[in-house]
């Protein structure tokens, strides 16, 4: 079953091209407290981007797909920091190739303890670089060190 969220602009296009299959479901955008367990529904969480966009910003939704402990397959190119966080935790295949994208889903799909595996190592890494007090204990250690190493006024 795939579930697509959201009331982007591509919305419509979507619905017209997955008319009649019966294992896509559209919902719209849901509140932001029903984000965590929206997103812990999931087997599998897929988060394609365009090949031009990969590495721009690091998306918003991967934090909340990690954080959920399901696997992710995203679309990126090898070295972008994308790539490089997804890889731990996930499956990453080049942007724009359906078939490795199809294949990805396949596999995850038909080994549930991969996907255990690959959504625990999602969890560990936003315990471990997004949570809160991880960001913040990196910061004042970074603050301290520059602080440190300035010379006497």
């Amino acid at each position: 079953m795939f579930v697509l969220c959201g009331n982007g602009a591509g919305r419509a296009d979507l619905v017209a091209r997955c008319q009649g299959l019966t294992n896509v479901r559209f919902l719209d955008l849901q509140p932001a407290e029903r984000l965590p367990d929206l997103l812990a529904t999931a087997d599998i969480h897929l988060l394609p981007q365009r090949a031009d966009a990969a590495d721009l910003v690091m998306p918003s939704k991967l934090t909340g797909m990690l954080a959920s402990a399901r696997a992710v397959v995203a679309t990126a190119h090898t070295g972008t920091e994308l790539a490089n966080v997804v890889q731990t935790c996930g499956l990453v295949v080049p942007p724009e190739d359906p078939a490795a994208l199809a294949q990805a889903i396949h596999t995850l799909a038909l080994d549930a303890a991969l996907r255990e595996r690959l959504g625990a190592a999602g969890f560990a890494y936003t315990q471990a670089h997004l949570d809160r007090e991880a960001v913040l204990q990196r910061f004042e250690a970074d603050v301290e060190q520059l602080i440190c190493s300035m010379p006497p006024i």
